[in-house]
């Protein structure tokens, strides 16, 4: 892929992570957290997948994106360790709202949520100008 097609594509990606945080906030504001927290969830996944095309790598599976993260991008010091708990958090907590019927996330948890995708996002974003001297 040509560097202006990555580039097009890293654009392309960011945009979707920005909006489906935008949507979790405003879900947030609704009170439906267990959906607002799914979406956090998907915003930082969306952001981890542009890093990884970053790597000429694409997966599919939850389990590849992350460990492809972790191997990529914390071991190596890029971002920090606590990125892996906090993508492991949304995840935990995107599969409650998403399949726990007796189970449910509180308002607190998914302001935390929000508040930890945006972080992941924006440190994402940062790396990617930094790399491309673009902005994302």
């Amino acid at each position: 892929m040509s560097q202006d097609k990555l580039i097009n594509k890293l654009h392309e990606i960011m945009s979707k992570s920005r909006r489906s945080l935008d949507d979790a906030t405003i879900l947030y504001k609704k009170g439906s957290y267990d959906s607002s927290v799914s979406l956090a969830y998907y915003a930082a996944f969306h952001a981890i997948q542009a890093l990884l095309l970053t790597k000429g790598t694409a997966f599919s599976k939850h389990a590849q994106v992350k460990g492809a993260f972790n191997k990529e991008f914390i071991h190596p010091g890029i971002f920090p360790k606590n990125f892996t708990a906090i993508i492991e958090r949304l995840f935990k907590d995107r599969q409650i709202g998403d399949y726990e019927y007796g189970e449910h996330i509180k308002g607190d948890q998914a302001k935390k949520d929000i508040s930890d995708a945006k972080t992941v996002i924006k440190a994402i974003a940062e790396y990617l100008g930094e790399k491309y001297s673009r902005e994302f």
